[in-house]
């Protein structure tokens, strides 16, 4: 089984829905279960995706075509949603979690 979770911004400091992404992941890590956070770039003048690995967690950062007030546009992460079974947007009201839902609701199997 694999479980994508998404969030708009995950910064190296570690507070509020960041830490329960991280932890979760982490945890989930540890039981072998595959479960990557997919997150914007942490610099507007970044334009490629970029990988990294926070303790246990993965983190894949995808680059900000726009922003409409703190709505970070990134297209780039359509493409990770249908190679997870399982989507967990944290935070509501996202480009993120809004294509987390609209993406796989059109789906045969959609869990979100």
């Amino acid at each position: 089984m694999k479980i994508l979770r998404t969030i708009d911004s995950f910064q190296p400091d570690l507070e509020g829905p960041a830490h329960q992404a991280w932890q979760i992941s982490s945890r989930l890590e540890q039981k072998g279960i595959h479960s990557p956070i997919l997150t914007t770039v942490q610099r507007p003048e970044d334009s490629t995706v970029q990988k990294e690995q926070i303790g246990q967690a993965r983190v894949i950062r995808v680059p900000v075509q726009w922003t409409l007030g703190n709505y970070k546009i990134s297209f780039g992460m359509m493409t990770y949603l249908r190679q997870y079974n399982i989507l967990h947007s944290h935070l509501y009201r996202t480009f993120q979690s809004d294509c987390a839902f609209f993406l796989r609701r059109f789906e045969k199997n959609p869990m979100c």
